[in-house]
């Protein structure tokens, strides 16, 4: 998926302002060890989830401009149309090679069960894929579409079940679930984000705070702190890594789960313009996968473990804080 740090990483500044930043420890659960009985009062369904992540990767490489991208489209809003309140497109175009592209967020809402005040929350992942492999180490496979196993079916599969879990375990809470697109369509990062970008401008009703899913179902998923998240929205980090923490779902060894300090470096990716839109939102993600932008972001490189790991993560910091 991608966290269109891309081209950021190989910037000096960039590693200049890393240095200063640092990684060390934040929060209250760094090296603190899970409760003997973890809290996970509703379960999500991993088997679901996984069958979610595949179908995806069925219709192949979901770019703008494809039918497998119409395709998927379709197969989201059918999936959502069950258990939300409202479902819609937000159409948009982009202008890339002298071809004007369209694309699609998908939005559905899930209205909360509490009184007119209740808040609502943001969920949202990316579910277009990366049109070249261009971090291909095989020169001749980086023209190739990637099949985006992780990097934008993992985020898809799991809003897919928390829409399915708040359906039959209602929250006090509004649910809005954002499905952007063109977030990976590059090259460059002038081309990407461009979902986000979007919605971002044309907010009616702020959501309160916000949680962006990507690349977060590979089999050994770590997840930390991200930098900018911890600067523009710290306290949703810390609703999510107390979530995590009574969850059992702190990292020990192997162990898919959450690391609660900062990530090495900070990431630039579709929460940015979410923030910058007024509503605090942290970005998930593991982007210590090798298999990024690669044609190796295949199915093999996911787990069902990892996806119930954030989808009951992210289902508990909704509905309990």
């Amino acid at each position: 998926m991608t966290i269109i740090n891309k081209i950021c990483f190989a910037a000096a500044s960039f590693i200049c302002l890393l240095t200063l930043m640092g990684a060390g420890c934040a929060g209250n659960a760094g090296g603190v060890k899970p409760p003997e009985k973890p809290v996970i009062e509703v379960e999500s369904n991993k088997d679901q989830m996984w069958k979610d992540l595949v179908k995806q990767v069925d219709f192949g490489p979901r770019v703008p401009g494809t039918q497998a991208h119409l395709n998927t489209r379709d197969w989201i809003i059918a999936s959502l149309v069950p258990n939300c309140d409202s479902v819609k497109t937000q159409q948009f175009s982009h202008v890339l090679g002298g071809k004007n592209i369209t694309m699609w967020n998908v939005i559905a809402n899930i209205n909360g069960k509490g009184a007119e005040s209740r808040d609502k929350v943001l969920l949202a992942a990316h579910w277009d894929t990366r049109p070249k492999a261009d971090q291909d180490l095989n020169i001749a496979k980086q023209q190739t579409p990637i099949d985006g196993a992780n990097d934008g079916a993992s985020g898809v599969a799991i809003l897919l079940e928390i829409a399915r879990m708040v359906k039959n375990h209602p929250i006090d809470r509004d649910v809005e679930l954002v499905f952007f697109d063109g977030e990976d369509y590059g090259p460059g990062i002038n081309n990407m984000l461009l979902g986000s970008a979007y919605y971002a401008k044309n907010i009616v009703l702020k959501p309160n705070w916000g949680i962006l899913l990507d690349m977060v179902g590979d089999a050994d998923l770590t997840v930390y702190r991200e930098p900018n998240s911890e600067k523009l929205a710290k306290f949703v980090n810390d609703k999510i890594f107390r979530a995590a923490l009574s969850a059992g779902y702190i990292r020990t060894g192997t162990k898919p789960g959450f690391i609660d300090q900062l990530y090495k470096y900070p990431i630039i990716d579709d929460h940015i313009a979410i923030n910058d839109a007024g509503v605090p939102m942290v970005d998930l993600i593991d982007f210590d996968y090798p298999y990024w932008h690669t044609t190796g972001d295949t199915i093999n490189k996911c787990s069902a473990d990892s996806l119930k790991v954030m989808a009951d993560t992210v289902y508990l910091t909704i509905s309990k804080q």
